[in-house]
C-alpha cells in the first residue's frame, strides 16, 4: 500500500497542508519542534485510529480551531480510497471511507500501516501496558473479529469493576449480577488470549532473525506471554482456568475492587538468551529487541492484510540508533511499497533509504530537493 496525497487542516501546528507523495523513501527533514512529527502522527491517526503520542485527541486540535481534519488518498491493488477524519475538541470523531460513514475499526484493517518511534523503547523497558497494546493493535489491525472481542471485552471489564468496587462499598448487595458480568467478560477474555498466543507465535518466528541481524549477534531473542492463568494452560483449557480464577478470587477482587485475572493482566515478555530484556539488556540490545519487533509486525501485516506491504513509518528513529544498526535496519526496510522517514539530520539516514527530502519549517512543508 501507498499514500498518495494527505491534507490536514486545523492538526496541531498545521493551519492547511496538502502534500502530495512522490515517492518511496519520502523523507520529511528539520530541526526539533517544526512539525515533522505531527505531520506523519495524522497519518498514524488515520490507519490505527489513535495518536502514538497522545490518549487525549482534544490536543490534536490546533489552538483556536474547534476540529481537525484528515484527508488520505490511498493506493493498494490498482484501487484508490479516500478517508476523511474530523477530531472534534469534544463529542465523537466522524470518519467516512470513499463518502460513506466508517469506524476506527474497520480504519485499522483497510490502512495497514507500522510505525517505529523512539517510543518503541517502552516496548522492552516500559510497564506491561505497553506491549498489551502492542498486541492489541496488531489483533484490530489484522482481525475484525479480534477487534470486537478487544472493544467489548473493555467495555465489559470497566462494568465489571465499577460492580466489584460497589460490592466494596456495600458487601451485603446482592451478587447475581456479578456472576452474569463475570460470563461476559470471560467469553471475551478466552477469545483475546488464544489469539495472542497465535500472534506471538508468528511474530516469535521472525524475532530472533531480526535481532542477530539487527544487533550482529548471535544472541538467541524470544517471545513468550505471562498469563494471569498460569502457565502452560492448553487453548481448550482457557475459559475453565478463567472460570475457576474468578471463582476463587472474587472475595479478593471485591475487597480490591478491581478484576483480577485477564488479558488486560497479562503481559509480552521478550527475552535474550533466556533472560528478560527489559532488565538484562543493554541500551543497544534494548534498541535491537525493539526494532526486530517491529520488524516481525512488518512481516506479519505483510502476510495477513489485504493491502499487502503496510507503510512504515520511521519517526526520527535513527537518530537513535548507531550507525551500525541503521544501516542493518535500513536493509531490512529495502523493497517496502512506502517507507516515510523524519529526520533532524538527513546524515543519520542510511544510504539504502535515500529519497526525496521534504523541509519541515514552522507547521509548513516547503521546497524539496532528491537526496
Amino acid at each position: 500500500m501507498k499514500i498518495l496525497s494527505a491534507e490536514l487542516s486545523g492538526w496541531r501546528n498545521y493551519e492547511h497542508q496538502l502534500f502530495l507523495f512522490d515517492g518511496s523513501p519520502t523523507i520529511f527533514v528539520g530541526s526539533n519542534g517544526q512539525g515533522k512529527t505531527n505531520f506523519v502522527e495524522a497519518l498514524v491517526y488515520a490507519a490505527l485510529g489513535h495518536s502514538h503520542r497522545t490518549s487525549t485527541d482534544s490536543v490534536l486540535v490546533r489552538q483556536g480551531s474547534h476540529e481537525a481534519i484528515i484527508r488520505l488518498a490511498v493506493n493498494y491493488n490498482e484501487r484508490t480510497l479516500s478517508v476523511d477524519l474530523k477530531v472534534t475538541t469534544s463529542g465523537s470523531n466522524v470518519i467516512h471511507v470513499n463518502g460513506s460513514p466508517s469506524s476506527r475499526r474497520e480504519l485499522a484493517r483497510l490502512l495497514p500501516l507500522v510505525l517505529f518511534a523512539p517510543e518503541d523503547m517502552d516496548l522492552i523497558r516500559g510497564e506491561p501496558e505497553h506491549r498489551r497494546s502492542f498486541m492489541n493493535d496488531i489483533l484490530t489491525e489484522s482481525s475484525s473479529t479480534s477487534a470486537g472481542d478487544i472493544t467489548d471485552y473493555e467495555r465489559v471489564l470497566r462494568q465489571r469493576n465499577m460492580l466489584l468496587k460497589s460490592l466494596r462499598a456495600n458487601p451485603k448487595a446482592e451478587r447475581g449480577s456479578l456472576d452474569t458480568w463475570t460470563d461476559r467478560l470471560i467469553d471475551y477474555a478466552s477469545r483475546i488470549m488464544v489469539a495472542r498466543r497465535r500472534l506471538v507465535a508468528e511474530l516469535g518466528t521472525g524475532v530472533a532473525g531480526h535481532y542477530r541481524a539487527i544487533a550482529s549477534s548471535e544472541d538467541v531473542a524470544a517471545l513468550s506471554l505471562s498469563e494471569s492463568i498460569g502457565p502452560d494452560i492448553p487453548d481448550e483449557d482457557v475459559r475453565r482456568k478463567l472460570s475457576e480464577k474468578f471463582a476463587s478470587h472474587q472475595r479478593d477482587e471485591i475487597d480490591r475492587g478491581m478484576t483480577l485475572a485477564g488479558p488486560h493482566r497479562d503481559d509480552l515478555v521478550i527475552t535474550l538468551n533466556a533472560l528478560p530484556a527489559r532488565s538484562h539488556s543493554s541500551q543497544g540490545e534494548a534498541w535491537s529487541a525493539a526494532l526486530a519487533l517491529r520488524l516481525s509486525q512488518v512481516d506479519f501485516v505483510r502476510r495477513t492484510s489485504v493491502a499487502g506491504d503496510p507503510v512504515v513509518v520511521l519517526d526520527d528513529v535513527f537518530s537513535e540508533l548507531d550507525a551500525g544498526r541503521r544501516n542493518r535496519l535500513g536493509d531490512h526496510l529495502v523493497g517496502i511499497e512506502h517507507v516515510i522517514i523524519t529526520a533532524a539530520d538527513v546524515s543519520t539516514i542510511p544510504a539504502t533509504l535515500a529519497g526525496t527530502q521534504h523541509f519541515v519549517a514552522n507547521g509548513h512543508i516547503d521546497a524539496e530537493t532528491s537526496g
